[in-house]
């Protein structure tokens, strides 16, 4: 089984940028409190924060089917 955990995906691209939480809260339109509990996992996110973040860092979510194996199948 793949598992993806945007959180971390998400401070890794906000290291690589040299960006801060706050930075991503006003760039995504997102309170900064939630946008900060959202980054360190104490929030779930929805496809709606998901979006907002991905435009703001441009990042490109791409989802696959896996076969049996648990390998992904693409």
């Amino acid at each position: 089984m793949i598992t993806m955990d945007f959180g971390a995906i998400v401070n890794k691209t906000l290291q690589q940028k040299n960006l801060k939480i706050a930075d991503l809260a006003r760039m995504s339109g997102i309170s900064y409190p939630y946008c900060a509990d959202l980054v360190n996992g104490r929030r779930r996110w929805n496809e709606d924060t998901i979006t907002k973040v991905c435009t703001a860092l441009g990042l490109k979510i791409d989802i696959y089917p896996i076969d049996k194996t648990g390998t992904e199948d693409h």
